[in-house]
């Protein structure tokens, strides 16, 4: 009786790991032809933020335009992200529930187009007052992201400057993020993965055009920090995606593409 019933648990098993790699695969060729993944969002049952939280979510613009369904679904992954991610405070800063809450708003957006939108290499937030000592660079910063600590380290003055969109295409939080993710695109091979790095690849190529690096240059639509390396170039580069969607798909429409395919960010164009 006991070799009958391990038999057929190893069948299952066998048959269920067959058929998750054949769904695998067929979703790899699904994206080449659409772009994106078979779906986003399933979830068996959908966590709720407690009553004292959810009045952050609906003063956030992005919040707003979303169906029912989708606020359902933004809420629950903005749940999965607090209960996941450690925030520590530093130099006397007490993180409280509204900088917890901006943070993660501002990340469940910049995530909400892709199915793997917690991080493997990411679970810490650590905030400053405001800029400060990189160990890691041994520079003074406003923000990195540490990969070896899976820590997104910001200045809370700089991060909150951005969110308030009070500086024209630029967002710290969005900026540092985006290196998170682009980091996990690189260690990872999930659907969400393979979409990220496989555009970044292809955006690199499109880049190679001399003539059309020069026009990016000369319309200053990207600050002169995104020519420090690839790295910094698609970080600041998304900060414009997501903060002025309109001047880059007006000036440079397929550049545009490339960024919503990465990131399955297609809101604006709703």
């Amino acid at each position: 009786m006991f070799q009958n019933i391990l038999g057929i648990t190893v069948t299952v098993g066998v048959i269920l790991i067959c058929v998750y790699y054949v769904l695998r695969y067929t979703e790899s060729i699904y994206v080449k032809y659409k772009s994106k993944p078979y779906f986003i969002h399933f979830y068996p049952t959908l966590k709720k933020l407690p009553i004292h939280l959810q009045k952050f979510l609906e003063e956030n613009n992005f919040y707003k335009i979303l169906d029912k369904n989708k606020k359902q679904y933004f809420e629950h992954r903005a749940v999965r992200f607090l209960e996941k991610t450690n925030f520590v405070g530093r130099e006397g800063l007490v993180v409280d529930d509204f900088m917890r809450m901006q943070v993660t708003i501002m990340v469940t957006q910049l995530t909400f187009g892709m199915r793997h939108y917690l991080l493997e290499y990411l679970s810490t937030i650590i905030l400053y007052p405001t800029s400060f000592f990189s160990i890691l660079s041994q520079t003074e910063n406003i923000g990195e992201y540490n990969p070896r600590s899976k820590a997104l380290v910001l200045s809370w003055k700089d991060f909150q400057k951005g969110n308030l969109h009070q500086d024209k295409g630029k967002s710290l939080g969005i900026h540092e993020m985006t290196h998170a993710i682009h980091y996990n695109s690189i260690k990872n091979s999930n659907i969400s993965s393979e979409i990220f790095y496989d555009t970044f690849l292809m955006l690199e190529k499109h880049l190679g055009s001399a003539e059309l690096r020069k026009r990016i240059v000369e319309t200053k639509i990207l600050r002169d920090y995104a020519y420090t390396d690839k790295f910094e170039f698609i970080a600041v580069l998304v900060e414009v995606f997501m903060e002025s969607p309109k001047e880059l798909k007006s000036k440079f429409p397929q550049i545009y593409v490339y960024v919503l395919q990465m990131l399955n960010f297609r809101y604006f164009d709703k």
